[in-house]
């Protein structure tokens, strides 16, 4: 009897040989995708975010995708065009910095920011518009990069960040800039530990005022707003991924 011929590897299965992460870093690198994505979509101004969910995020054999989302919406087309940059961007910076940095990886992220280039390319916005845009989102990604780490280690941690942590987090970042290579803080200024820190103290805060307030029996969650049309219409809500 012929041997029998060796399974595809399944997507997942490529993923985990490409990036060499185990579940909880894979978790991490999920986390700070979404933490990007809030945090840039806020910095605008022009646009707010309800909440960033992580839930699995196993990449073993036979596990699914990622179930990762931030629930935003946007003002202006500018806005969603800067925030959709968010997730990956994030990433690329975050595996520089924990020197995991490899081009199979830089790979990955694109790979797995597909859903953003579509959304992107669906848009009909022109390359000039494109490319404003990502500088943009490259800025914000940068004077607010304490507030995405600190969002990523807190949605890693829970699961979830409301918007009001999120909104917290970002005006807390906004008294310092961060660049790719930071200085030294200043004497005073606020450091990393601080931001997370104060991620922890927001995210206990609002689980004792949610604690503090159940929802009447018999009552149940609004659900998530669906995913609609990826053509950029103001003040459309949506997950992003």
């Amino acid at each position: 009897m012929a041997d029998e011929e060796p399974a595809r590897a399944t997507p997942a299965e490529r993923l985990r040989k490409t990036l060499q992460f185990d579940d909880s870093l894979y978790r991490r690198f999920t986390a700070i995708h979404e933490a990007g994505h809030a945090i840039v979509a806020l910095a605008t101004a022009e646009a707010s975010v309800s909440e960033c969910v992580i839930a699995a995020t196993e990449i073993t054999p036979g596990a699914g995708p990622a179930d990762a989302y931030t629930d935003v919406s946007w003002n202006s087309p500018s806005a969603h065009l800067t925030l959709l940059y968010g997730g990956a961007i994030a990433q690329q910076r975050w595996l520089r910095e924990q020197h995991l940095w490899t081009p199979e990886r830089d790979s990955a992220v694109a790979t797995l920011s597909n859903h953003d280039y579509a959304a992107l390319d669906a848009t009909g916005a022109t390359p000039e518009q494109f490319g404003q845009a990502r500088s943009a989102a490259l800025a914000l990604r940068d004077r607010h990069w304490p507030a995405i780490i600190a969002v990523g280690a807190v949605l890693d941690q829970n699961g979830r960040v409301s918007g009001e942590e999120l909104n917290a987090l970002l005006q807390a970042s906004a008294v310092t800039r961060a660049a790719p290579s930071p200085p030294p803080p200043a004497p005073g200024a606020p450091s990393l530990s601080y931001f997370m820190d104060r991620a922890k103290q927001i995210a206990a805060e609002s689980r004792q005022r949610a604690s503090a307030s159940p929802l009447p029996q018999g009552a149940a969650p609004l659900p998530h707003a669906q995913a609609e049309s990826l053509n950029s219409q103001q003040c459309n809500p949506r997950h992003i991924k």
